[in-house]
């Protein structure tokens, strides 16, 4: 079948980036694709896997279910809001790969975790990245059964943050995500960083430097929370905590450019806008937001991981010949 779908495409590029690794990359596929390490869901993959490999998971209108992760994995799926975001191409494919509920378990630590629309994500684990996701409509919690140290959230598309009551995260790393209801860091022992995140509605602190970020509804500290350079859309200014520079009464309307007007769809709404007062209003006059980084973590448009893709591709036949024409960007 003379046919290179852009699916096959993009692993083959995936692959040729990792082959002077050790690694083994697993693909994931259920339309029906066959052969050495291809599997039809995430589980099949993981339990397949050793520590270090890379599970590949491609292009599917079918979910690829439940993981409960019990090793240390790479996962890389394709992005989101694929077809929202574009004009320009962002993939040749805009098929999304995605799966149910998340567990990050003993003996995953180390994994991470990017491109993937999921639904609830669990953090039983240290050490752990999770970028570039999108957490569809529940919501990822940043303990579960046990404390947890050292993980890091970024870059992604959440509808939420939470924890288990009575246990402890510590260390934890959130920035340059944009959380569309709210984000619940509160619990006694917490300890970590809240920084150039865009959270929509509520938000709980206790025990974090939280800096750089839009409030756009209630937030509330205690005294243990240290905010600074951050908008509020709350009327005025709570009273707990360590801040300076904050400013409240900052409508969405006067920060991002919202919908209609934003090209795309969903993150890019929440784009700075011309003269928006976020514009160099953060520590050491980093904009204000997701899409602000003094690190090089900025948020990304349509989370797609940080490896070589292919955003254009026509294929012609002539005679016995097939002729592909490819276009490929980086991500990082």
């Amino acid at each position: 079948m003379k046919n290179l779908s852009a699916s096959l495409l993009f692993v083959l590029l995936t692959l040729a980036v990792q082959l002077a690794s050790a690694q083994t990359i697993r693909r994931v596929n259920n339309n029906g694709i066959t052969g050495t390490n291809i599997y039809t869901t995430i589980q099949l993959a993981h339990d397949a896997a050793a520590n270090g490999d890379i599970i590949q998971l491609e292009p599917s209108t079918t979910s690829y279910g439940n993981l409960t992760c019990t090793k240390q994995l790479t996962f890389v799926g394709t992005g989101y809001f694929l077809s929202e975001n574009q004009p320009p191409a962002l993939q040749a494919s805009v098929i999304t790969a995605t799966v149910g509920q998340v567990i990050f378990t003993t003996g995953s630590n180390g994994s991470s975790m990017s491109g993937l629309t999921t639904s609830s994500v669990y953090f039983g684990a240290n050490n752990l990245i999770f970028q570039r996701n999108y957490v569809n409509g529940a919501y990822l919690y940043v303990n579960y059964n046990v404390v947890t140290t050292n993980n890091v959230i970024r870059q992604n598309y959440i509808y939420g943050i939470s924890y288990n009551t009575g246990l402890a995260a510590t260390n934890l790393l959130i920035t340059n995500n944009i959380i569309q209801l709210d984000a619940n860091v509160s619990a006694a022992a917490f300890t970590g960083e809240f920084s150039n995140n865009v959270v929509l509605r509520f938000t709980y602190f206790d025990g974090f430097t939280a800096r750089n970020n839009y409030f756009g509804s209630t937030l509330t500290t205690t005294a243990n929370t240290t905010w600074q350079y951050n908008l509020l859309g709350q009327a005025t200014l709570p009273v707990q905590g360590s801040q300076s520079n904050n400013t409240a009464n900052v409508p969405a309307s006067s920060v991002f450019v919202l919908a209609p007007t934003a090209p795309g769809q969903f993150d890019a709404w929440y784009k700075l806008k011309a003269g928006s007062p976020a514009i160099g209003a953060g520590v050491g006059g980093v904009d204000i937001g997701a899409y602000g980084s003094a690190t090089g973590f900025a948020y990304r448009i349509a989370g797609i991981p940080a490896i070589p893709t292919i955003y254009q591709l026509s294929q012609t036949v002539s005679g016995n010949t097939l002729n592909v024409n490819v276009s490929t960007r980086s991500n990082n």
